[in-house]
């Protein structure tokens, strides 16, 4: 099995969000990396062995690991090269004006997916197969995913992305402050690349 190498990413100062916050959160990111790798070398040494529940243990195991890393890889990246204004020419802009009404009325929807109780993931996802962009919750990072659809923007609503900043109650004054930051040009590049 391939092992996977944790990427680095350029972050500056952000606003609202912490140098410690996010080094912590990095710390976070690469424990995800470590843990995949780690458990795909224990899975390989039980495939010879007839032990099913420790196999299907550590398969559950390995999609919260998965998650963790690729969701992560998303966030960061949106968080890269400081913040961009999305380009309301471009076809994302269009995509959720079409369906939104506008840019503010995603951002409120997504905010409100981010305040549902208990850790997990605000993501808006396109899907080629209709067209059209669709949000969700992937309930911790493993569970309530929408099979197959491209990820466009991931906003990780887990205490420790904002605890430190904003406190246990800061979540949605945080997802104010992730828009804030976000560079929007990797939305649209995102989704310039699941349409291929």
């Amino acid at each position: 099995m391939k092992m996977f190498t944790e990427q680095k990413f350029n972050i500056g100062e952000l606003q609202g969000i912490s140098k410690k916050t996010m080094e912590e959160h990095l710390g976070l990111y690469a424990g995800y990396v470590k843990n995949w790798n780690s458990i795909n070398a224990e899975l390989e040494k039980l495939m010879s062995q007839d032990n099913p529940h420790a196999l299907a243990e550590l398969q559950r195991r390995l999609s919260f690991e998965f998650g963790g890393m690729r969701l992560h890889e998303y966030y960061f990246a949106h968080l890269e090269n400081g913040s961009t204004s999305l380009t309301t020419s471009g076809p994302l802009a269009k995509a959720i004006e079409a369906q939104y009404g506008s840019i503010e009325n995603l951002q409120k929807l997504m905010k409100n997916i981010g305040l549902m109780r208990g850790p997990g993931w605000a993501i808006l996802y396109y899907d080629p197969k209709s067209d059209q962009l669709l949000t969700g919750f992937s309930g911790e990072q493993h569970q309530g995913h929408f099979v197959t659809l491209p990820i466009i923007l991931a906003i990780d609503v887990w205490e420790h992305a904002y605890i430190l900043d904003q406190g246990t109650q800061g979540k949605g004054k945080y997802i104010d402050t992730f828009f804030a930051n976000l560079n929007w040009l990797t939305c649209e590049s995102n989704l310039s690349a699941s349409r291929g």
